[in-house]
């Protein structure tokens, strides 16, 4: 099971939260997409997943994986591997 908490913008094209859902399409990776509130306050389910506030964030079975940057470089491996 692939989940990505994700903020809550219309389009993929305006954040890194889009950059990713973009990146799991194009690789085929099915995935649930949960929208977060908008107040970092309001996010205690990603607090609890990844001990920070910030989205976006990619949980791959057990693996928890915080940051844009590095879901895509964990991607792109998954990619080339």
């Amino acid at each position: 099971m692939v989940t990505l908490y994700r903020c809550k913008a219309r389009t993929d094209r305006i954040c890194r939260c889009g950059r990713v859902a973009r990146r799991l399409r194009a690789l085929g990776i099915e995935h649930e997409e949960i929208r977060v509130p908008l107040l970092k306050r309001d996010r205690s389910e990603v607090k609890e997943l990844s001990d920070q506030r910030w989205v976006p964030v990619l949980v791959l079975g057990d693996e928890v994986i915080s940051d844009s940057h590095r879901i895509l470089e964990h991607l792109d491996g998954l990619e080339r591997g």
